[in-house]
């Protein structure tokens, strides 16, 4: 490093930037805001719309240069390096939340990229010296409940997603994301920055080792793997009185076989597979009628490869088997897979000195959940950083992370933002 005169406050030491991202994560909380505590803030809706403005205007506020490309993601970008051109170190997550959500995942790491931006900038002030420039983005539709796929904002940057594609993504009702991002004013047109020299995101864990162990920063080093599945069942719509048990084609009755076989997939690899459908659309959807359509979203997530590929057969042949019985047609109309990876263990092992330097402990630890950081793994370098969840408790509006656990994982971020951004955003050089 070319300087050390800018050193992030542990927390807890009473000093400035205490507290700060947690009082930003409450303000933000209103968007889309529950009585219970929780949120409901869907991409590209009013409330969406409504954080991204406060996020604009707090990057604008704070010095930043804000882009919004073509599929919305929104960038802040901090020049804080002397020359033109410089390298880029990004950092940030997602604003959208699941129905009925938290107000920690995903707003965590867009706000704690903002915050670490407003501090270098706050450095460049008094003096210190950088070589690259720093970014804070908010990619859109991270979480896949309205717009499907997930990871879709970032999974576009790296070029893993064509953009008219995920712009002609419906929802439920049939909008297209270009359309419910138009109407809130986030159909954007400028350029997106140019591939970072490295990514890091800020996340709580959504699940609860580091509570249970008292550790409170994990350093993600690998991903589970995840296959997911859209599915359609197409029967055809009759009178659930006179119609004749044998002559009924009920597309819920196949979607209701397939639920449960899924399930039991799960059972032959305990705690090896997760196994779920959450997502069930029925077509009328009225009591007196056979249902006519079922539509389905199928996810596994297993901690191996050949597990992950058995189950997927195990999937579709129940898929086929619930289709036959029913006498119903069958569409899988997406697939998406996700494979096992290893993070850079050059950015895990900058993130572990920052982590000694700012008196924290840290482990290393799996992912089994999607993150933005993730699609970013095709282009850069990078980093995924945790702090404990309260209970392991995700996508539910009791989701809670302690101010002190915020503090302790902005001390890290900061430190490793100030390292990159002094060492042209190298990890391998910003830990000498």
């Amino acid at each position: 490093m070319t300087s050390t005169s800018f050193i992030p406050e542990p927390a807890g030491s009473g000093k400035a930037g205490a507290g700060q991202v947690a009082r930003m994560l409450e303000q933000f909380a209103v968007f889309g805001g529950l009585e219970t505590g929780g949120v409901t803030r869907l991409c590209a809706s009013a409330a969406d719309g409504e954080a991204r403005d406060a996020f604009a205007a707090l990057l604008e506020s704070a010095g930043a240069e804000v882009r919004t490309d073509s599929v919305g993601n929104q960038y802040g970008i901090f020049r804080l390096a002397t020359t033109k051109g410089a390298p880029l170190v990004m950092m940030g997550s997602h604003l959208d939340s699941q129905p009925q959500g938290g107000r920690f995942d995903g707003v965590l790491g867009v706000l704690g990229a903002l915050e670490t931006g407003r501090r270098l900038m706050q450095a460049k002030r008094e003096g210190v010296v950088f070589n690259a420039d720093f970014c804070a983005v908010n990619w859109t539709n991270e979480e896949g409940a309205r717009f499907r796929p997930s990871l879709l904002g970032s999974g576009t940057f790296s070029g893993r997603i064509k953009a008219e594609d995920a712009l002609a993504s419906r929802d439920d009702d049939g909008l297209t994301l270009a359309q419910a991002l138009d109407a809130i004013g986030y159909l954007g047109t400028d350029a997106p920055p140019p591939v970072p020299a490295c990514y890091v995101e800020l996340h709580v864990e959504q699940g609860a080792i580091l509570e249970a162990e008292g550790v409170p920063i994990g350093i993600v080093t690998r991903n589970w793997g995840a296959a997911k599945m859209d599915v359609c069942f197409h029967g055809e719509q009759a009178h659930t009185g006179p119609t004749k048990m044998r002559s009924r084609r009920d597309a819920l009755f196949a979607a209701a076989q397939t639920i449960c076989d899924v399930r039991d997939i799960a059972d032959r690899w305990p705690d090896r597979i997760h196994t779920s459908v959450g997502r069930l659309v029925v077509q009328p959807n009225s009591p007196n009628v056979v249902p006519a359509r079922a539509d389905l979203s199928i996810e596994l997530r297993a901690v191996d490869d050949d597990i992950l590929r058995s189950a997927e057969e195990l999937a579709t042949q129940a898929i086929q088997k619930a289709a036959a019985k029913a006498n119903v047609r069958v569409d899988v109309s997406s697939r998406t897979a996700r494979p096992i990876r290893t993070l850079p263990s050059v950015l895990s092992d900058l993130i572990k000195l920052c982590a000694a330097e700012t008196g924290h402990v840290c482990r290393e630890i799996d992912t089994v959940s999607g993150h933005d950081a993730l699609s970013l793994l095709d282009v850069c370098p990078t980093g995924l950083v945790f702090v404990p969840s309260v209970g392991g408790i995700a996508h539910n509006e009791r989701e809670e992370t302690h101010s002190d656990d915020v503090d302790r994982g902005m001390a890290v971020l900061t430190r490793v933002a100030l390292r990159l951004c002094q060492s042209r955003g190298d990890p391998k050089q910003a830990a000498l």
